[in-house]
């Protein structure tokens, strides 16, 4: 049985909404979802806030910083919205999203050629369009 080698190849442009938001309820105490959108100094002190009120909860003072780095975090609910439009925004980035390409494989070039002809067929490409997409094709 012949083999089959695959890789798949990953683009992200700008930042995700979803990812924000899993960072933020997963590694929120952590201000994973702030490093994620580049506000380091606001994330190293979630991170702080977090660490110091959890080390020091046996005294009252532990919980006040606990209870404070907790209104925070759940601020960061709508903030999050907020912070990624603005990345975005500044990236310069419309539609923030990833998508997965899989590449290689037998009959790949195939399946390329066949979609490359449909869309000839169809009148989306020019015939030059694709007798110069065919021979980057094929070698």
């Amino acid at each position: 049985m012949a083999e089959q080698a695959v890789s798949v190849k990953v683009r992200m442009e700008g930042k995700n909404l979803v990812i924000a938001y899993l960072l933020w309820w997963f590694l929120g105490a952590l201000g994973g979802h702030r490093f994620y959108l580049g506000r380091v100094k606001t994330a190293v002190a979630q991170l702080l806030l977090f660490s110091v009120g959890t080390m020091t909860a046996f005294v009252i003072f532990g919980w006040i910083l606990l209870f404070a780095w907790f209104v925070w975090w759940a601020m960061d609910v709508y903030l999050t919205y907020r912070m990624v439009t603005e990345e975005n925004e500044r990236l310069g980035v419309t539609d923030a999203s990833f998508s997965l390409v899989k590449e290689g494989g037998v009959g790949d070039d195939l399946d390329q050629l066949e979609k490359l002809h449909d869309l000839y067929e169809k009148g989306v490409m020019t015939k030059e369009q694709y007798e110069s997409q065919k021979a980057k094709l094929l070698p």
